[in-house]
């Protein structure tokens, strides 16, 4: 049995640069003695500070890095380094105050129109996580509402001066202000997209009456309670692992929950996970953050995981793959992410050996990938009458047929 007293494995050699361990040590609010000991031994090697930029750019961690180098470090970081640490700071509090003004106008909107609506993520996490609307990056405002208010919502959204840009099978709706592009909305009627990644959370009005208050920018709005908002941030922590998809920021938001947090009931919490079939995603996330960031988990946390390792040997898989992931440049083919995905989904409810499973779900995969996964391609490649619909599990192999044979002629 593995020990959970310290992180599950070790960066893999071929991402284990002292850039990318240097970042992971800083991007937290809180840094003990031991972790600002080895920060310090990072700062006087030979860092490549270009790419460690790079990263940190593309991983959306340059504001906690900007506050713990100017707190403990700032004489030994590059000049340079610091002025572009300081730049994307205030660029990034100057947007997310206008972002949270925006959320604050919208709710204020809703509750006119009797909209009940719960703001997440954003300048919420931002906020309550760390303390400080400038401390977390984000790009856009995310609120749940009720499924039957989505169209009321968006009618209201388009009045006031918002373009739908995006519909997702009707579980999210993107819109973008008219008049200030930066201004980028999303509406959600369920947390995950059920269609592929079927794990349900809480509903609406469960999560609704749990909720607790707020102070944005003076104002008193809800938030998720506690317990709800650590499961929603784990799923969506193991909806990044199956969507290929690693976000730093997203096992920072779980990170910095756990380490406020001192006062969880996890016996209470571990039951609620169970009662919502959700203990793969739960487990896995909470492995990641213990793996890649160190944070420490309770006793009782470790046992269950270890004892859903037993069962499920996979669980540890996924941790290592995010390792892997997280910093590789190179894309998932889609293939690829969307066998894992299936992977996740099914992988705990299988009582085969762990190799033999794989094999069959594999083969099992690739059947309904090439015959029953029909999308909008398919829809565009050929179009059919509604009545007709179900003519594209037959078209969708003839055009992925069509578009192999494309592409090896153009190869050639």
């Amino acid at each position: 049995m593995m020990s959970l007293n310290k992180p599950l494995t070790q960066l893999p050699k071929k991402v284990s640069r002292p850039e990318i361990e240097l970042l992971l040590c800083c991007t937290r609010t809180y840094i003990d003695p031991e972790t600002a000991e080895r920060i310090t031994t990072l700062i006087q090697q030979d860092i490549d500070w270009k790419y460690f930029m790079q990263i940190a750019v593309s991983h959306g961690t340059t504001p906690l890095l900007y506050q713990n180098f100017k707190t403990y470090w700032e004489e030994n970081i590059p000049p340079i380094v610091l002025t572009q640490l300081q730049s994307h700071y205030y660029n990034n509090a100057s947007r997310n105050l206008l972002l949270s003004h925006e959320l604050l106008n919208l709710l204020k909107l809703f509750e006119a129109y009797k909209i009940p609506a719960i703001p997440f993520k954003g300048p919420v996490l931002a906020t309550s996580i760390y303390g400080n609307l400038a401390m977390r990056q984000f790009s856009d405002l995310d609120i749940l509402i009720k499924p039957e208010d989505a169209v009321k919502a968006k009618e209201l959204l388009i009045a006031h001066q918002y373009q739908l840009e995006a519909d997702y099978y009707g579980w999210q709706q993107t819109f973008v202000h008219s008049q200030n592009p930066d201004i980028i909305v999303d509406i959600h009627n369920e947390l995950t997209p059920l269609s592929y990644f079927p794990f349900k959370l809480p509903d609406f009005e469960t999560l609704w009456q749990r909720s607790r208050s707020l102070t944005l920018n003076g104002e008193s709005i809800i938030e998720f309670s506690c317990d709800d908002l650590l499961i929603i941030l784990a799923v969506q922590v193991a909806r990044g692992v199956n969507e290929s998809r690693a976000s730093l920021t997203q096992i920072c938001d779980l990170a910095e929950l756990l380490r406020i947090q001192q006062t969880l009931d996890w016996k209470k919490l571990l039951q609620k996970v169970k009662s919502l079939e959700l203990e793969r995603p739960f487990f896995i996330s909470l492995l990641i953050v213990n793996t890649i960031l160190n944070i420490p988990l309770p006793d009782q946390v470790k046992q269950a995981i270890q004892k859903q390792i037993q069962i499920d040997p996979t669980i540890a898989i996924y941790a290592v793959r995010m390792q892997k992931q997280l910093f590789m440049e190179a894309k998932t083919p889609r293939f690829i992410k969307l066998f894992f995905q299936q992977l996740m989904i099914k992988g705990s409810h299988s009582r085969m050996p762990t190799r033999i499973y794989l094999v069959w779900q594999f083969l099992s995969f690739t059947t309904r990938l090439v015959i029953t996964d029909t999308n909008q391609a398919d829809r565009e490649f050929f179009s059919l009458p509604s009545s007709l619909s179900f003519l594209y599990y037959l078209i969708r192999p003839v055009r992925l047929a069509h578009r192999y044979i494309t592409n090896k002629l153009l190869r050639s």
